[in-house]
């Protein structure tokens, strides 16, 4: 196996929005990474419960693959995670709301409303579900991708591909391409950290929109049939032992 390292940490506070990257992270067992997709934007359509909130489907909120030009705004968010302001094209267009406060996440889903109005259906409110990660799976997972995999692929569509479009969480560097795809059912150690690898990430169409335009620009999925016969891409992983991760670490399977 050849050295594989940790070169980035990314979380979404927000499902659907930017990511923010981090330079360390405290992981634990059973847990996702901490905060990550601890809120999620439920459409007009949507019949997420707010009375009794818990993890719901991809398909009740805000996300790429339905409403691509969500991803052309800039988020910048505190070190909570908590506090969020947007910009787009270099301006901004929010200040910073704190998402915890109902004044916050009013004004949060009202700039979307205004600036989505199709794609909100009319009505935006701000989900949260204590203990609870609206990643796209219910089980708390980290998701993982190999950089020699996305330059494998992008060797494939003639291009750069963006890691930002598989909206990982660890970006592994220095790996075979597709060398994760072997890992399954086997124990990675990251920092002070072990993760068991549950399975590939299966893709959706949220793959094809371009992070910086929000524009469909590149067919992922046709091509990762084309060239791989599947439409993996990356792994989901349980966190099995708890440690502290940071940007450089080195990785290895146990």
């Amino acid at each position: 196996m050849s050295q594989i390292s940790l070169s980035r940490i990314s979380r979404y506070p927000v499902k659907g929005l930017d990511e923010q990257s981090l330079q360390q992270a405290e992981l634990k067992p059973g847990q996702p990474l901490p905060g990550d997709r601890r809120f999620a934007l439920a459409h007009g359509a949507s019949s997420y419960d707010a009375a009794a909130p818990a993890w719901a489907k991809k398909a009740h909120f805000l996300n790429w693959a339905r409403t691509p030009a969500i991803a052309s705004l800039r988020s910048q968010f505190d070190a909570s995670g908590c506090r969020v302001s947007l910009s787009e094209n270099g301006q901004d267009v929010l200040a910073e709301v704190n998402l915890t406060e109902p004044a916050g996440s009013e004004a949060l889903c009202a700039f979307l409303v205004a600036r989505l109005p199709n794609e909100t259906r009319g009505k935006l409110s701000l989900a949260e579900a204590p203990g609870i990660s609206f990643s796209d799976v219910d089980l708390p997972l980290i998701s993982i991708q190999n950089s020699a995999s996305l330059a494998d692929l992008a060797a494939h569509a003639g291009r750069e591909i963006d890691q930002r479009r598989m909206r990982g969480n660890l970006l592994l560097d220095s790996a075979a391409p597709w060398a994760e795809m072997a890992w399954i059912g086997k124990q990675l150690q990251i920092g002070g950290a072990v993760l068991e690898v549950i399975e590939a990430i299966g893709r959706c169409p949220a793959t094809m929109i371009n992070p910086e335009s929000g524009q469909r620009d590149l067919e992922t999925l046709d091509l990762l049939n084309k060239h791989y016969g599947h439409q993996d891409c990356g792994i989901y992983a349980k966190v099995i032992q708890g440690g502290m991760i940071k940007v450089g670490d080195a990785a290895s399977l146990l």
